[in-house]
């Protein structure tokens, strides 16, 4: 018996002799699995593998989770102007939170709405920032708020902390027919003590991003059960033609702590849908701590976007013990059910004490622009709570990338590794399929190395029988990293377009991050 075995018999022998006959070991109800569509319908979109929906046999085969490269010259954005450094208030910085950066294909610009600590008067303000490559990032005279005598500033307004409002959400909407409400904005209102009381969701509307309107009936949701703070959007989503959010829920809908002390309930992400941005649906719980999870996990913010058919999303855990959060990629194919890419391993690296972002990060949404995913996010020296364990916390704006669609692959190694398709549909006439070779093969050699790459394909008919001229010997083999056209000798592949068609992957050394047929 091998040890492995040896201790996992040896467990569960344990286990079952401490459980009292008839007792139900685990737990008590499991979900019902709710299933695949029989056939997948892809068209021409790509699919990735964020999930194992489209796969019905995978052998020899890891997930292998790309992580983010931090920008060598992080931080990008910090507080060096006098409105951002005149505060009153212990933790000092500027601040990005939640869904505040997006690309403008229009001004071909990146743009950030942040937030900067307190001004010494009291009032809360909002910046703005642009950067014409992603990395280097300028603050503009805009000419709008008067600060000290002068609107040579990159401030858009400031409000009284008396009603404490702030806009940590902004997003362009391409759906909008007004133009004056083509930017939105969506924050918090507290309105007064107690906090989390008295307010809600506040909205706003602006033309260009700069000049805003405060919407009058704010909040559009109220504190209490739909939103007890933080609360984070979407935007504009285009499968369901609805505006979404993801209010962070208050009592009765999340889970009370069993316990004394203030906070009383669980930290959970909600969700809420809204037709015209003003009037939002009753939110539902949509992510919330099991048993899974550790026993001090609590899920603090939740933001996302879209990559061809999925929704990716980063998950902030919140860390009780530590008062640190770590960040954690999930995706959806319905912008509600989410699955769990890696639940075990943070998708981002926190900083080692000292560093910019050792105690936390706060992520904005992925941008996906010019062959990267660009992901901006607020970085915290310090912990999250009173007793810092991290030293004195300052708040910055780092950055970090990926290349496109390389969130995460199927990865095989020396050994010949098997991926078999569920049945699905397709257009066109081309299939593309985009692989990282752990080492390119070659070809200049009659011998291929054990640790050199090599993909082959096969398609097979809806029950898995071969189908002639589509075989694994036929297909040209793929022997290094990037987006290759598979193609089979002597075969027209635009014959079977619109039939039920399974993918035969026989891959070694290589991650399978795409495909797609064009």
């Amino acid at each position: 018996m091998r040890r492995r075995d040896f201790l996992r018999v040896g467990v569960s022998a344990l286990a079952a002799a401490q459980t009292p006959a008839g007792a139900q070991r685990g737990p008590l109800f499991s979900p019902a699995d709710p299933g695949v569509p029989g056939i997948f319908d892809v068209g021409n979109r790509k699919q990735h593998f964020l999930d194992g929906r489209m796969l019905a046999e995978t052998s020899r085969i890891s997930k292998f989770v790309w992580r983010p490269d931090k920008f060598e010259k992080n931080p990008i954005l910090v507080a060096d102007k006098p409105w951002e450094t005149e505060t009153a208030e212990a933790l000092t910085g500027v601040q990005l939170d939640a869904q505040s950066s997006l690309y403008d294909p229009d001004d071909k610009l990146f743009k950030i709405w942040y937030l900067p600590r307190a001004f010494k008067n009291n009032h809360q303000g909002w910046c703005y920032a642009i950067s014409r490559d992603g990395y280097s990032w300028e603050k503009p005279e805009l000419g709008i708020y008067e600060y000290n005598g002068s609107k040579r500033n990159n401030i858009l307004a400031a409000f009284d902390r008396k009603i404490d409002l702030t806009f940590n959400n902004v997003i362009k909407d391409p759906h909008e027919t007004d133009p004056r409400k083509r930017f939105k904005a969506f924050g918090e209102l507290e309105n007064g003590e107690p906090a989390n009381t008295n307010g809600g969701v506040a909205i706003a509307f602006s033309p260009d991003g700069l000049h805003w309107d405060l919407y009058p009936h704010n909040p559009v949701i109220r504190h209490g059960r739909n939103v007890a703070d933080a609360p984070m959007l979407f935007g504009w989503d285009r499968l369901k033609n609805k505006y979404v959010a993801y209010p962070r829920p208050g009592h009765p809908l999340t889970k009370e702590i069993n316990g004394n002390g203030h906070h009383r309930h669980i930290r959970t992400i909600g969700y809420a849908e809204s037709d015209d941005f003003i009037h939002w649906t009753p939110t539902r719980v949509m992510l919330a701590p099991d048993e899974e999870d550790r026993v001090d996990f609590q899920y603090g913010q939740f933001v996302a976007g879209m990559c061809g058919d999925f929704y990716v999303g980063f998950l902030m855990v919140h860390q009780t013990h530590e008062q640190t959060w770590g960040v954690y990629l999930l995706s959806s194919r319905d912008n509600f059910h989410w699955t769990w890419v890696d639940r075990h391993t943070p998708f981002m690296v926190r900083g080692e004490a000292g560093s910019y972002d050792a105690g936390y990060q706060d992520m904005s949404g992925p941008i996906t622009h010019a062959g990267k995913h660009w992901l901006y996010y607020g970085a915290f020296s310090g912990a999250h709570g009173e007793t810092n364990r991290l030293g004195r916390s300052r708040v910055c704006i780092a950055m970090a990338t990926l290349p496109e669609d390389r969130w995460v692959g199927l990865l095989a190694g020396p050994d010949q590794a098997t991926i078999v398709t569920r049945p699905m549909i397709f257009t066109g006439s081309k299939l593309l399929i985009d692989i990282d070779a752990s080492n390119p093969q070659d070809r200049g050699t009659t011998r291929r190395n054990f640790d050199e790459c090599e993909l082959r394909a096969a398609l097979l008919d809806q029950s898995g029988g071969a189908i002639d001229g589509f075989s694994l010997d036929k297909s040209k083999p793929l022997l290094d990293s990037g987006k290759h056209e598979m193609s089979w000798e002597g075969a027209d592949l635009s014959r079977l377009a619109g039939e039920p068609v399974r993918l035969r992957l026989a891959q070694r050394n290589c991650a399978l991050y795409s495909i797609q047929f064009v």
